[in-house]
Formats: structure tokens, sequence, C-alpha cells
């Protein structure tokens, strides 16, 4: 028997949490910042507190949400990142 899926809200939170791993110091806090004032919360563990919220919001409000945070994300770890060498 296959195990179950975890709730929509907790994989998009732990993908989220993985992309505001990618952002460097001190942008990353500064994302978190943002993040806390979008979500008018303070988010302290990113899976936990960030899949609690999306849950909170459901359907389509969860996925809208994902989605800016996650281009926000993007575009932080792009210019800020760790990739490319970049330290």
């Amino acid at each position: 028997m296959a195990t179950p899926l975890p709730p929509l809200a907790e994989r998009l939170a732990t993908e989220l949490a993985d992309e505001i791993s990618k952002v460097k110091e001190p942008y990353r806090s500064n994302l978190i910042i943002w993040l806390n004032g979008l979500a008018g919360r303070e988010i302290v563990n990113l899976n936990g507190d960030m899949a609690a919220w999306l849950a909170e919001l459901g359907g389509f409000l969860m996925i809208d949400q994902y989605a800016l945070i996650r281009i926000v994300c993007q575009e932080a770890e792009r210019y800020f990142g760790t990739r490319r060498g970049r330290r």
C-alpha cells in the first residue's frame, strides 16, 4: 500500500522553506520579515508555521500566496543567493 502524501499546505511550505534557504544572509532575514508581514503573523518555523498559515488560507488564496512567495524567493535567490559562486 502506498504511503499517503502529506497535505498540500505542508508540501508547499516545504518547497518554500527550501527556496528561502537558498538566499544568503542578510537577505534571508529580510525575506522572512517580509513573509511575516504578508502572513500577518510571525513565521518562526518555516515548515510548520508557514504550513499552518497556508492551510488556513486554503484553496485559490493558498495557491496565489504560494506563487507570490515562490517568485519573490526565486528573484531573491537569483540576486542574493548562494548559487553561481556567490558567497
